[in-house]
């Protein structure tokens, strides 16, 4: 049923336009007919109101007997054949004489379609031998009306004499019949079947592409992250690009899903190291072949607590992830915020054997963030650099342009430049190794630190290597504020 829904629109479309098209020409030619109609019957009105000043000589009437009615008759007589006349000479369906008596009208002469009132204001407007013709339309009839003068010799017995007399000329014709020719008929057809014939093209090349298009997507629903739709030439460019974009989502997704792998295998890979190590010590102290016992304890506890990290360092992610993050904004000295840190963090640097230098402005730097969040972003970036470094840890601060820079620098082989920009994906490990002593952690430090600092309106950004011999420095920009 979709596969025809494409013809069926355009189909529809064009005989919905061509059927508008069909009865505005109509309503036009009806409005044109109508029109011809009345300015036709106008003139012949004008032409016969206008001659000689409105005053029509039309003949002699001969009345064999002297009464008045003899004479009425054969007057009757000559007016219908006038009214004939003049209807022939006008090329109208009827032409009437209405009597004018002063300043009204008779209009007892039978119906016409011209309205009363039009007939009232021609014979009051006393304006016989001008054009006072009035003209409009009833019905299916065109009407004018004008004021005319008609002048009679009568022969009496006894006297002949010239009579004239005033009536209202009212002619009436009507407006011709407006139909559709053969010719409009044939090419409305034609556009239908012209419409018909494209529509079946245009849905071939339309929906072909689409129904390739659904089903790889329904491929890639189902798994299969190599099915591509692919791009033919000659396509519609609009659909080609869906087709790209489909293409480039699954190839997104083969990437995504070939990380999450990677990022499964080593969260599993770290999960079981500190598990295997738990579980082996404490079924030695259990069975008492553990030779010293308590330094078993120590390890199954340094190894629960990297467990410990290694879940929270998860559910932060997953806390992220959820938008559930809490944090606290307020105005801190981001120096303090550095130097608490630096101590917090000592122990471990000093264990693993470096220095940890703190080169920290004696003027605050005031910045409006969650310390607690900063704290733990800043931890995470010294954890990192612990692994890595030679010999030392510089940690920094600075203000410039409104922004504050805290800065994390170790003297380690560095980062190289084709994984720098990836290093803060949760799902990417950058081909590097800790020096061997060094403490673990989960993986995960850097992606946390880049989106807790992001949350906050913060950034980290990495710089690679520092100098000829390697290092790297990771800075946390954040914004600074005026004191309160």
């Amino acid at each position: 049923m979709r596969r025809h829904l494409i013809p069926l629109v355009i189909v529809g479309t064009v005989v919905v336009i061509v059927a508008a098209s069909g009865a505005s020409i109509w309503v036009l030619a009806r409005q044109s007919a109508r029109t011809t109609a009345i300015n036709e019957v106008r003139a012949s009105a004008r032409a016969f109101g206008s001659t000689d000043g409105g005053v029509l000589p039309v003949g002699q009437v001969v009345v064999k007997s002297a009464t008045a009615a003899a004479e009425k008759r054969s007057l009757d007589h000559q007016l219908r054949l006038l009214r004939r006349l003049i209807g022939a000479a006008a090329r109208v369906d009827s032409a009437r004489l209405y009597p004018i008596s002063g300043t009204s009208v008779a209009t007892t002469g039978g119906p016409s379609a011209v309205p009363a009132v039009v007939l009232r204001e021609v014979a009051a407007s006393g304006a016989i031998g001008s054009s006072t013709v009035r003209a409009g339309s009833s019905g299916p009839s065109a009407w004018a009306a004008e004021a005319v003068t008609l002048q009679i010799i009568v022969h009496a017995p006894k006297r002949s004499r010239v009579l004239s007399l005033n009536f209202v000329l009212a002619l009436t014709r009507a407006i011709g019949a407006t139909s559709f020719s053969g010719d409009f008929v044939v090419v409305a057809l034609a556009v239908v079947l012209f419409a018909i014939v494209v529509s079946v093209a245009l849905t071939r090349r339309i929906t072909g592409p689409l129904r390739r298009a659904v089903a790889t997507t329904e491929r890639i629903a189902g798994g299969d992250l190599e099915a591509r739709v692919g791009r033919r030439p000659g396509g519609i460019p609009e659909i080609a690009s869906l087709a790209d974009s489909i293409d480039a989502m699954a190839e997104s997704l083969g990437h995504l899903r070939n990380a999450e792998r990677q990022f499964l295998l080593s969260v599993s890979h770290e999960l079981r190291t500190p598990l295997t190590a738990i579980r082996g010590y404490s079924e030695a102290i259990l069975d008492g072949t553990a030779t010293d016992p308590a330094q078993a304890a120590a390890v199954i506890g340094n190894e629960s607590r990297r467990l410990e990290r290694l879940v929270g360092d998860l559910l932060d992610l997953a806390k992220l992830d959820a938008r559930t993050f809490s944090f606290h904004l307020r105005t801190v000295n981001a120096v303090e915020v550095l130097e608490e840190v630096a101590e917090e963090l000592r122990p471990l640097v000093d264990g693993a054997g470096l220095g940890l230098v703190v080169h920290a402005p004696a003027d605050a730097i005031l910045a409006r963030v969650d310390p607690d969040r900063l704290d733990q972003v800043l931890a995470n970036i010294v954890e990192n650099a612990t692994k890595y470094a030679r010999s030392a840890i510089v940690l920094g601060a600075s203000a410039t342009n409104g922004t504050a820079r805290l800065v994390v620098e170790d003297d380690g082989p560095g980062i190289a430049p084709e994984e720098a920009g990836r290093i803060f994906e949760r799902h990417y490990s950058a081909d590097r190794h800790a020096r061997p002593g060094r403490p673990r952690g989960s993986g995960l430090g850097l992606a946390i630190a880049s989106e807790l600092a992001g949350a906050m309106g913060a950034t980290v950004s990495v710089e690679s290597p520092v100098t000829t011999a390697g290092g790297t420095r990771m800075v946390v920009t954040v914004p600074t504020c005026e004191p309160s």
